[in-house]
């Protein structure tokens, strides 16, 4: 039997700190993206892409995927 606490600790933490650090990576490079008056379609589609990857880094830290 796996209780709680022995849950909590086959947790990976990079998949927490990664999921953090790309959510903050791609929302700042949308953000200037955004506000360049030339859009650049690949550059809003990557920061997208990253936003993306971080929170499916988070759901799978914690789910514990």
């Amino acid at each position: 039997m796996k209780d709680e606490h022995s849950q909590r600790r086959n947790r990976n933490i990079w998949h927490l700190v990664l999921g953090i650090l790309f959510i903050g990576y791609g929302s700042y490079r949308l953000y200037y993206r955004l506000l360049e008056t030339e859009k650049d379609i690949f550059g809003i589609i990557l920061a997208v892409g990253f936003i993306i990857f971080g929170i499916y880094d988070l759901y799978r830290y914690f789910k514990g995927v």
